[in-house]
């Protein structure tokens, strides 16, 4: 089974960032919230299954990279 999940920057402030995120489908229709003082993770549906997950991962493994939050990031698998 494939995956494709895309995460894209929602909005930034001093002390957080939320993602959108969302399958082929492009339905950006869902969100995280990461604090960024120590990685916690909300899920702003409260559903936490594999594509939030992934999502919140997929942004904290870019700043922990490149130090800064992407604007946008997309994984295929």
């Amino acid at each position: 089974m494939a995956i494709y999940l895309v995460v894209r920057l929602a909005y930034e402030t001093e002390d957080e960032v939320t993602y959108q995120f969302g399958g082929a489908d492009h339905r950006f229709d869902r969100a995280v919230t990461i604090r960024k003082a120590d990685y916690s993770v909300t899920v702003v549906d409260g559903r936490q299954d594999a594509m939030a997950v992934g999502a919140a991962g997929l942004a904290m493994r870019r700043h922990r990279i490149d130090g800064v939050w992407a604007k946008s990031e997309i994984r295929q698998s």
